[in-house]
């Protein structure tokens, strides 16, 4: 595919195409690239992750890499990271997630304290996927 260009300062920009049945291939501007699919018996061919699950996914990255990164300008050593995300979604569409339940394993030399200052700085000033959560952006659509 051809290389996709960023339309606005400091952007990001994710394009998707069809592959096959519900099945996508989705592409970043940095060449990197991703399944996106369903299960079969909502057409997809279960062969990526859902977009739901790539929200988890967005979610616990964005966290995990700050926390880590922020342990470790403590002088923190981590010997072993592990964040486990549980979302519960609604029953009735659009089955959005009602509830996301975090679990964080960390193991290593570092203090409890540094460990905790690390998540609630994640939480509550860096992580930029649950600030998007929390105060939606403006959305455009193009069609």
């Amino acid at each position: 595919t051809k290389p996709i260009r960023i339309t606005q300062p400091g952007g990001r920009v994710i394009k998707l195409v069809l592959r096959s049945g519900l099945q996508f291939l989705a592409h970043d501007n940095r060449n990197h690239s991703l399944v996106v699919d369903t299960d079969t018996d909502s057409g997809g061919l279960d062969q990526g992750f859902t977009p739901m699950d790539l929200l988890l996914t967005a979610l616990a990255g964005c966290m995990a890499m700050d926390i880590v990164a922020i342990l470790k300008k403590k002088g923190g050593k981590i010997d072993a990271f592990e964040m486990v995300l549980d979302g519960t979604r609604a029953t009735e569409h659009p089955k959005r997630f009602t509830k996301i339940t975090y679990r964080i394993n960390c193991t290593g030399d570092y203090k409890r304290e540094d460990l905790l200052r690390s998540f609630e700085l994640s939480r509550d000033k860096y992580c930029s996927v649950l600030a998007c959560i929390k105060n939606p952006p403006e959305f455009e659509f193009l069609l």
